[in-house]
């Protein structure tokens, strides 16, 4: 297993101790299920400072929403922590010239006519959106047909459904931004519609590149009318914001697995990148378009098909919740930190698994259920049977994109999981000789190298789509 090696440690800044000019930075947030990561990055990749704060989700069981002004307030905080910095200061006076916000994709902020949100933003995992409507108005084939998304109750327009006809005031709402776009536009920036989280919406003719007029006719035209790439100039920071953040360039930095993969060299023809979160993303590119066949044939088996953060690339994706299963099973066998899994991953390899070893045999947003958990069970092999079955759950989908766009050339693995030597064993069996990066928090990283792009300091990669960050 070779590694893809990071270009910075963070707090470790060499050999620029006690210079005094005025440096450009960048800063990049990642707007994640759990948590909120921002980076204070050099033109020339270099990490100078990190900081995060928790997602304020206010959880009600297995549903889960949030304030869009609390959440923009957090960002704008984690944003500033990050750029006033004391490591940043050793450096002298600083100036940042770009920000870009990646995030989770599906939920979003509904904006009324006064450019204020007017309903809570539903996570990407709520159940409580109205698939059903969109089913019966419009047609799940069709739909997905169209849409490139499978029809579920997280997508953007299920879950403006439920806020209109729940929510007291969300009728009014005469704009939808995915969180991303939202926190761009309360930074001061421009109201615009990034392409790789439109694609998730459930609205946008994801072929045509066009908003979908039978969405529209079901939720209202609710996109903005500006179509971005991420990386695109999307205003400039101002108003009510701290000083430090003033004046930067603004862009949407697209879904956050997308913003990891770009920065680690995997968003590109021929490479299927696998992003391991509380959601495992596994990602295939592709330049140009597809038939509208190959896509209704790709998303009625559960892999989506919308556009990547590089300008007119199509992205295969198929999400499972393979993070989030682990951490409750970790969570059950009492291994709640990263020496404790790593032990007990040690052991899990060590073992066999036999006939009747314990079985997943079923996986949803708010459970899982194991069976054949007898007396015999050590945590050990529970461990093992759970990775083994979840790992197997992503089989048919490889093998899908694979028919799709033909085997992958190379793999690379990131995210916090592949640490764990059983998931690591588990994804070699799957996948075979595979990479992994050592970058600490990708998604951001790459946010805040499109922010440079937003910026005019650093080149939008060709198709290749390997970043190249200034010398």
């Amino acid at each position: 297993m070779d590694t893809l090696q990071g270009r910075y440690d963070i707090g470790v800044i060499s050999g620029l101790e006690g210079a005094q000019m005025t440096q450009e930075i960048l800063v990049g947030v990642d707007v994640g299920t759990t948590s909120i990561k921002a980076l204070a990055v050099l033109p020339d990749g270099t990490v100078l400072a990190g900081a995060s704060r928790p997602t304020p989700w206010h959880h009600d069981g297995a549903m889960a929403d949030v304030d869009p002004t609390l959440l923009a307030d957090t960002v704008l905080g984690v944003c500033a922590d990050a750029a006033s910095d004391e490591r940043v200061a050793t450096l002298g006076p600083a100036v940042v010239r770009g920000i870009g916000v990646t995030g989770i994709a599906e939920a979003g902020a509904l904006i009324d006519a006064a450019g204020r949100p007017c309903a809570p933003a539903l996570a990407w995992f709520d159940p409580r959106g109205e698939a059903q409507v969109v089913k019966d108005v419009i047609g799940r084939e069709l739909f997905q047909r169209t849409t490139g998304t499978r029809l579920n109750s997280r997508l953007s327009i299920c879950e403006v459904l439920w806020l209109t006809k729940n929510v007291p005031g969300a009728d009014a709402a005469v704009r939808h931004l995915c969180l991303g776009e939202g926190i761009v536009r309360a930074f001061g920036g421009d109201s615009v519609a990034e392409m790789s989280l439109t694609s998730r919406t459930g609205v946008l003719d994801v072929l045509a590149q066009e908003p979908w007029q039978p969405a529209n006719d079901l939720v209202g035209d609710l996109l903005p009318a500006r179509r971005i790439w991420a990386g695109d100039h999307a205003g400039t920071a101002r108003g009510e914001i701290p000083d430090v953040l003033k004046g930067a360039a603004l862009t949407v930095a697209g879904l956050d697995h997308f913003s990891a993969g770009f920065i680690s060299g995997a968003i590109r023809d021929g490479v299927l990148f696998d992003s391991m979160g509380t959601a495992e993303a596994l990602i295939r590119t592709v330049a140009g378009t597809l038939p509208s066949d190959e896509v209704a044939s790709l998303t009625d088996r559960d892999v989506s098909v919308g556009w990547s953060v590089l300008p007119d690339h199509l992205m295969l994706l198929a999400g499972r919740l393979t993070g989030l299963s682990l951490e409750r099973v970790a969570a059950l066998l009492g291994a709640d930190d990263r020496e404790s899994r790593r032990v007990l991953g040690e052991k899990a390899v060590a073992i066999e698994r036999g006939p009747n070893s314990p079985r997943l045999t079923d996986l949803g947003n708010d459970s899982l259920a194991i069976t054949g958990i007898t007396d015999g069970v050590s945590p050990a092999l529970l461990w093992r049977s759970v990775v083994d079955d979840l790992t197997s759950v992503s089989d048919e989908a490889l093998a899908d994109m694979d028919a799709s766009v033909g085997p992958p050339r190379e793999s690379v693995v990131v995210g916090g999981w592949i640490r764990n030597p059983m998931v690591a064993a588990a994804k070699k069996r799957q996948l075979g000789a595979y990479r992994t990066s050592d970058i600490a928090e990708p998604g951001a990283l790459g946010a805040a190298f499109l922010g440079g792009v937003a910026a005019g300091l650093l080149q939008r990669p060709g198709p290749e789509g390997v970043p190249v960050w200034a010398p």
